[in-house]
């Protein structure tokens, strides 16, 4: 019994020895494969593929500008004069000729009366100078000094008021407290009373040359008297036109989207009244010398609206002839106006929304394309190449014609085949023949 012990034993450890062996060399042989692996691995380019596709190409530059009425009715309110009516409200459509609002045209209808009478009496005067030869009656003369003086007082007087008044909006002016619109309509005001003291000034003057010159013939006298005519024609012309312009009417069909005039009321210095005509939205832009020379009339635009989330259609109708630098803009490249309508606007679009434009400058549809950086530049021969990956994974150079060319990818001409790999942007390493593949999270 002891001798078949021993006898077993002996074979168990031989068993033992063979599996021990038998796995060593296992693993120097998994070992040995491993490095192999790792050798040919180290040799294989890791890379980024950029698969040729068939597919619309676009084109553009975006800008970036304010939305406005395609015409805008602007009528500056001058704190002189008083509103009489408001006929109007904000948001109400309006037509061309439409009245808006009435000033307070007394004062001239008031003046208007007197030239009238004042122009009776002179063609009165210069009838009885040429019908008869009797010195003109000094008592007359004398009472056309008086009245031609009392209106050059009243005239001088409402000049000191409104200078003053111009005065203050100059200052506020030029510190910049009002727009150069207000300070318009406040030099529009003085210059209406600076013709007024003008004119009774001459008026004044005419009638007492007339009374110094009461013993010069009837010829000088009757020449005389037809100027004084002339010149009271020529303010009821001025009072006329005044009282007009207090009628204040539309110039387009649109809407009212600012009315300041309140009825009974003087305005403030920049008070306005704006009819825009919104039938028709333009987006005023400002475009770079180096875009604007791509830009046609006609041009498609994309158009988004920012707070909104809806593109609209729109196309180039107006382009700038003259080139500026912006004097407040740290951006010192010439610009030039251009103006895109919106063909399809709604009612979310307002005059002054801020807004992006997608300028079309050309488009290309289901060609074949490929990502910009994969096409490459010979510098030898000024062509254009890829490295395409072929089968097993090896690079091949390939020259390639190209055609529209965008910010992302670029249209191919001939050499590539859609569903063909490049090798995405290729460092110096990658050549003709480099074996490589697909780096892992790439797209």
């Amino acid at each position: 019994m002891g001798l078949i012990a021993e006898l077993k034993k002996a074979i168990f450890k031989s068993k033992k020895s063979k599996i021990i062996s038998l796995a060593i060399l296992a693993a120097i042989i998994l070992f040995a494969a491993y490095a192999i692996i790792s050798a040919q691995s180290a040799n294989i380019k890791q890379v980024t593929f950029a698969e040729v596709t068939k597919g619309d190409l676009t084109k553009y530059v975006t800008i970036t500008g304010n939305i406005e009425a395609k015409s805008r009715n602007e009528i500056a309110l001058s704190p002189a004069t008083k509103v009489f009516a408001v006929y109007v409200k904000e948001g109400q459509a309006v037509k061309k000729g439409d009245l808006l609002a009435k000033l307070d045209d007394r004062e001239y209808q008031n003046q208007l009366i007197k030239q009238r009478i004042n122009l009776s009496n002179a063609n009165s005067t210069l009838s009885y100078i040429l019908n008869s030869s009797n010195v003109m009656d000094k008592a007359a003369t004398e009472s056309a000094v008086s009245q031609a003086q009392i209106t050059m007082e009243n005239a001088q007087t409402s000049y000191n008021d409104v200078y003053k008044k111009y005065e203050q909006s100059r200052i506020l002016y030029e510190h910049g407290y009002i727009s150069a619109t207000e300070f318009d309509a406040a030099r529009k005001g003085l210059s209406d009373v600076e013709h007024a003291v003008s004119s009774a000034n001459l008026a004044l003057n005419n009638a007492k040359m007339t009374f110094s010159n009461i013993d010069a013939t009837v010829g000088e006298r009757a020449a005389s008297q037809r100027t004084q005519i002339s010149l009271i024609n020529a303010d009821i012309s001025y009072l006329n036109q005044k009282i007009a312009d207090c009628t204040l009417k539309a110039n387009v069909d649109g809407k009212v989207t600012k009315i300041d005039a309140v009825a009974n009321q003087y305005p403030d210095s920049g008070d306005m009244i704006i009819v825009d005509e919104t039938s028709t939205f333009m987006l005023d832009l400002d475009v770079s010398q180096y875009d604007s020379v791509n830009i046609v009339t006609g041009q498609r635009a994309v158009i988004k609206v920012k707070g909104l989330n809806k593109e609209y259609e729109g196309k180039v109708t107006e382009i700038g002839l003259l080139s500026e630098k912006s004097l407040t803009s740290a951006d010192q490249d010439s610009k030039v106006n251009v103006k895109v309508e919106i063909t399809n606007p709604d009612e979310n679009i307002k005059v002054g929304y801020e807004a992006d434009a997608d300028i079309i400058l050309a488009e290309k549809k289901s060609v074949l394309q490929v990502s910009f950086e994969a096409v490459q530049d010979e510098k030898s021969t000024g062509k254009k190449y890829v490295f395409v990956v072929g089968s097993g994974g090896i690079a091949e150079k390939r020259y390639i014609t190209t055609g529209l060319d965008t910010d992302y990818y670029i249209e191919v001409l001939s050499g590539l085949t859609e569903g063909e790999k490049c090798i995405a942007n290729p460092d110096k390493d990658i050549a003709d023949g480099v074996k490589v593949k697909e780096a892992k999270g790439s797209k």
